[in-house]
């Protein structure tokens, strides 16, 4: 199966030198960046997760009340504020890292793999830093709203592990599948590759999305995704175009 086939090939890449010290430096700047947000967003931040959900009005309002009159829960709201300010800011620096290894880190990879495995993939495409930008920064805002809005979800115990999980899988498809193929498939192959593997990309997104659950595996998931949507996407163009592109590889090649 193309999926499997892609998840198993990026782990054994993974382990090639140049994406290991690949692994460093957008990770070191997505971090440097969280915490100049985070100095930054951190009052406002914690000062709207409360009023949005401990005020009367509010999501979690009504239960805190309730609880208020068997004792003072004042210290509870706040260690459930920070909590959740956290469970929000700590995703969202993932995220941040997928956009940062999806421009800067990419093309790295696509050379890598292209040098490698997929050698004998013609390049008709070519890299443009303001679509993969355009890409990636549009998908960012996209879920960063979806991923507010659904926070309320988080109250019910299996969806605060369900529904992040779905969001970094579509970041991370609607990202990847087209950085993974701008530079070797020209727009007209790239528009109908990704129209007839959607499924496909999300399930493998889902796959290595899963990782962030485990640590530290987390700090693999951005450069891992794009290595695994890079087999896939090469592998799916190689393909489409048939025998002439030539032979796929027998073995796991890094």
């Amino acid at each position: 199966m193309p999926v499997i086939q892609a998840f198993f090939r990026g782990v054994a890449s993974q382990f090639h030198p140049a994406m290991l010290a690949l692994l460093v430096g957008p990770f070191l700047l997505s971090l440097a960046l969280g915490v100049i947000g985070l100095w930054w967003v951190w009052d406002p931040l914690l000062q709207w997760v409360s009023s949005t959900f401990f005020e009367a009005q509010g999501a979690l309002g009504w239960v805190f009340g309730w609880t208020a009159r068997f004792g003072g829960v004042e210290w509870l709201k706040g260690l459930v504020s920070v909590m959740m300010v956290m469970l929000l800011f700590i995703p969202l620096l993932f995220a941040l890292a997928l956009v940062l290894v999806a421009v800067l880190a990419m093309p790295v990879v696509n050379r890598h793999l292209g040098q490698g495995p997929y050698k004998d993939v013609e390049r008709r495409g070519s890299w443009s830093v303001g679509a993969s930008v355009w890409n990636a920064l549009s998908s960012f805002v996209m879920f960063f709203v979806g991923y507010v809005l659904t926070m309320p979800l988080w109250l019910i115990p299996p969806l605060a592990f369900i529904v992040p999980w779905l969001w970094w899988s579509w970041l991370t498809a609607r990202i990847m599948r087209f950085d993974s193929l701008v530079e070797h498939a020209d727009p007209e192959e790239r528009k109908r590759l990704i129209a007839a593997h959607r499924k496909e990309t999300f399930g493998l997104s889902m796959m290595v999305s899963a990782l962030n659950y485990i640590p530290p595996l987390f700090l693999l998931t951005p450069v891992l995704s794009a290595l695994m949507f890079g087999h896939y996407s090469l592998n799916r163009l190689r393909q489409s175009r048939g025998p002439s592109a030539g032979p796929a590889p027998n073995r796991l090649a890094p």
